[in-house]
C-alpha cells in the first residue's frame, strides 16, 4: 500500500475541502501526479496562488524514445556481425560507436526535457498547460477557474485501460475554447479534482 503524503504539507485553506478531492490530491504521488509541489513557479504566476497538481504525460509514452535510443547504440555491435570489414577496422569501428552514442544521448536527453517540459498545471486559480515540441518551439494555454464550462476525459484502447491513461477536457469560455491535458495519468481522478476545486471557488472556500 502506498504511503500517503502527510496531511500538514497541505495548505491549511485546502483541508478544509471535501474527503474526495483529499483522496484524489494524496493517492500514490510521483513524478507524473504531483500535488502541492514546492517552490514551484511559472511564468504569470501570482503571489498568493497555491500550485495544487503537476500532471506529465504518463511514462508508456516515452517508450518509444528510449527503445529508439538503445537501438542507435546497438548498430555499431550489429553491423560488426554482419560487415566483416568491422571486425578488422577499430578505427571504423569506433566512428560509428562514437555516431551512435551521440544518436542515443540526443534521443534520450530530447525525451528527458519533452518530460519534464511538457507540463499541465492546476493552481487554486486556473489551469495551464505548456506543451514542448522542439527546442525551439513551446506553446502555452490557460483559463481561469471562473471561466472553466465543463472537464470531461476520454480512455481510449488497451494503454488506456491497463495503464489508466487519458485525456483530461477543458472547455473554457475564454479566446482557446478547450484546454487538453494529453495522455496524464489517472484522468478520472484529475476530472474530479478539477470539478471539486470548481464548486470550492463558486463557494468562496478557496
Amino acid at each position: 500500500m502506498a504511503k500517503k503524503e502527510n496531511p500538514n504539507q497541505i495548505p491549511k485553506k485546502f483541508r478544509k475541502l471535501k474527503k474526495s478531492f483529499l483522496d484524489n490530491i494524496q493517492n500514490h504521488n510521483n513524478s507524473f501526479f504531483m500535488s502541492f509541489p514546492k517552490n514551484l513557479s511559472f511564468l504569470g504566476k501570482e503571489k498568493e496562488e497555491n500550485v495544487v497538481l503537476i500532471v506529465r504525460t504518463h511514462w508508456i509514452f516515452y517508450i518509444p524514445h528510449v527503445l529508439l535510443g538503445f537501438l542507435a547504440f546497438l548498430l555499431p555491435f550489429l553491423f560488426k556481425l554482419v560487415v566483416p570489414d568491422l571486425q578488422n577496422n577499430g578505427a571504423l569501428f569506433l566512428v560509428f560507436f562514437v555516431m551512435s552514442l551521440m544518436i542515443f544521448l540526443s534521443v534520450v536527453v530530447f525525451a528527458l526535457i519533452k518530460w519534464y517540459f511538457n507540463v499541465n498545471i492546476i493552481t487554486d486559480q486556473r489551469v495551464v498547460d505548456l506543451d514542448f515540441t522542439s527546442v525551439m518551439s513551446h506553446t502555452s494555454s490557460e483559463a481561469r477557474l471562473e471561466r472553466i464550462e465543463d472537464v470531461t476525459h476520454k480512455q481510449i484502447g488497451l494503454i488506456g485501460s491497463v495503464f489508466d491513461v487519458g485525456t483530461v477536457y477543458i472547455q473554457t469560455a475564454g479566446a482557446k475554447a478547450e484546454i487538453e491535458f494529453d495522455n496524464i495519468p489517472r484522468p478520472r481522478e484529475v476530472q474530479d479534482i478539477l470539478y471539486d476545486l470548481l464548486e470550492a471557488k463558486q463557494k468562496g472556500e478557496i
